[in-house]
């Protein structure tokens, strides 16, 4: 393959990325290949190598790469500002949902991290933060008496299970099913489910 000039290092390299993300979630680790990535990236694998030096390399960079592009709050001073049900909705948009967003990557990852451990540590940093951010979350709501007593670790649990659980769920169910598993009823639904069980505020809006 002759390779186009006009791209430089830095756009060649972000390119490689996105085109191993792209075959690696449409064909898995094993069933991708460099040859089928460089030719997404419109370069060779000579030059796919000069820039990650294995298949592996490339997983684990395309990872860290979905990883990175995830927002975290640093706190959740904002969610607090709002009701319950408001605050939490805003939460699970902006951020937990970015966990089916990047769903096919992170369970790559997960299940390759088996064979490579490696691969592991920063998708359990980003889990970790983000749940460590919920119990912070339902923790400040029951000191201010706004959420009845909860075990707060096995509440952010199960609103990040529930999560998790949701992208391979689609992929095996059929089409009758997966059709109303979206990510917006998904996330009204954990909402209310919560906030309806756990709730002590008075005028939830």
């Amino acid at each position: 393959m002759t390779e186009s000039p006009q791209f430089g290092e830095a756009d060649t390299h972000a390119r490689i990325i996105e085109a191993a993300l792209k075959e690696f979630t449409q064909n898995g680790y094993k069933g991708a290949s460099t040859r089928a990535i460089a030719e997404r990236a419109g370069v060779n694998e000579v030059t796919l190598f000069r820039h990650f030096g294995s298949k592996l390399d490339l997983l684990r960079i395309a990872v860290r790469h979905a990883v990175r592009t995830m927002e975290i709050p640093e706190t959740v001073d904002r969610y607090l500002a709002m009701s319950f049900r408001a605050g939490f909705t805003a939460f699970v948009t902006e951020h937990l949902l970015q966990i089916t967003q990047h769903s096919d990557i992170l369970m790559l990852g997960f299940a390759e991290s088996h064979s490579h451990p490696e691969i592991a540590e920063p998708l359990m940093q980003v889990s970790w933060q983000i749940r460590k951010r919920l119990m912070q979350y339902f923790a400040a709501l029951q000191e201010q008496g706004r959420m009845r007593g909860a075990d707060t670790q096995i509440v952010a649990q199960i609103v990040m299970a529930t999560l998790h659980s949701t992208p391979p769920m689609r992929r095996r169910a059929s089409v009758e099913i997966t059709r109303h598993l979206t990510d917006e009823r998904i996330a009204a639904a954990l909402v209310e489910t919560i906030v309806s069980a756990y709730g002590a505020e008075t005028a939830e809006t």
